[in-house]
């Protein structure tokens, strides 16, 4: 059975989005996929990458009028018969919260979270919640002017993390690095900022996928090895930590999680402790890592849709490791020519 599935969050840039990685799970995987890039730019990489996607679509941004972009996805549907929608970026995930009613009726699923359990992993709400489950949350202080910053440093001290409300995390070691995090962060992402007590220890990322009904689909973890300036993983090793694991279970449970996740940890070096320091909505850029190591968490998210039989054990062997690397990809200009004018492109080696 051919199944149709659109993935959002192509750029594989320096600043990765997960799309491709879940397009390539979805490719390794035992289904017979067509899978569909929703590209928010012509110069996206997955646009290109014809062994990961077959056809790609540029829609309108989230943040636009609601009716143009379900315009663009009834559209989208009415060639490619859309069975799945895996939304991978935090900025849409709103909209399509707004329309999985309406993307239903056309027959489209998703798995994505609701607006409530959306807004109860806010980073400005994960105190609360990591008491739930039963961690630890770093001493934090929201931030929405330059005032609020000077008093937030001044509580919180040196060094600390500025964090956007979305994406990115700088640590600071002083006001002038500070204040020119606030800066930059606010001038892209808005408000608020998290200022954040900085906690000496590892830190480990763990991946699920939950059925919303407090089950889970399976569950990975990692140790970063290293990552890029922008908090990126660029290098890390599998590991199993049970009271990792049992966190992101209970959190799971507690939030009734629909959809993928990713449980951002440190565990500090002198205590032991677990801080839970964020929880991504979505799959992360690593999470062809999981399929690689067996826990392929969007093919069993496509198949619990579809009500086939899927999988949901965590699996793995420890001390697998990751290497991201870059590549270049030599096209025609004729194709970029393509997706700019008409808005979509079939992959030639798809034709």
């Amino acid at each position: 059975m051919k199944i149709t599935v659109a993935i959002s969050g192509i750029n594989a840039i320096d600043n990765p989005g997960p799309g491709t990685g879940i397009a390539k799970s979805l490719k390794e995987s035992g289904l017979d996929v067509r899978t569909i890039g929703l590209a928010y730019d012509a110069l996206e990489p997955g646009i290109y990458m014809d062994d990961v996607i077959d056809k790609s679509y540029i829609m309108p941004y989230p943040s636009g009028e609601r009716e143009s972009f379900i315009k663009r996805i009834a559209y989208i549907h009415s060639i490619e018969k859309l069975d799945v929608v895996i939304s991978a970026l935090d900025a849409e995930l709103p909209i399509y919260m707004d329309i999985e009613k309406d993307l239903a009726k056309m027959g489209i699923k998703m798995l994505i979270p609701t607006k409530e359990m959306f807004k109860l992993r806010n980073k400005t709400e994960l105190e609360k919640l990591a008491e739930e489950i039963g961690v630890k949350n770093p001493a934090y202080i929201a931030c929405t002017s330059y005032p609020d910053l000077l008093a937030a440093l001044n509580i919180v001290g040196y060094p600390c993390m500025v964090k956007g409300p979305f994406y990115e995390a700088f640590k600071a070691n002083n006001l002038v690095e500070a204040e020119l995090h606030f800066s930059k962060i606010a001038n892209k992402w808005g408000y608020p900022i998290i200022v954040q007590k900085f906690i000496y220890g590892e830190e480990f990322d763990v991946i699920g996928c939950g059925s919303g009904n407090g089950e889970d689909l399976g569950i990975f973890a990692i140790r970063k090895m290293t990552t890029t300036s922008l908090g990126k993983v660029w290098n890390a090793v599998s590991i199993h930590n049970d009271e990792l694991i049992d966190a992101t279970k209970r959190m799971i449970a507690k939030l009734q999680w629909r959809g993928g996740l990713e449980f951002e940890a440190l565990i500090e070096n002198r205590t032991g402790d677990i801080y839970l320091l964020e929880i991504n909505p979505r799959f992360p850029a690593w999470i062809y890592m999981a399929s690689g190591c067996g826990i392929n968490l969007p093919e069993r998210m496509v198949k619990f849709l579809l009500n086939l039989d899927h999988e949901s054990h965590s699996d793995y062997e420890s001390g697998k490791m990751m290497i991201r690397y870059t590549a270049e990809l030599v096209k025609d200009i004729s194709e970029f020519e393509k997706i700019t004018t008409n808005g979509e492109l079939e992959n030639r080696s798809k034709k």
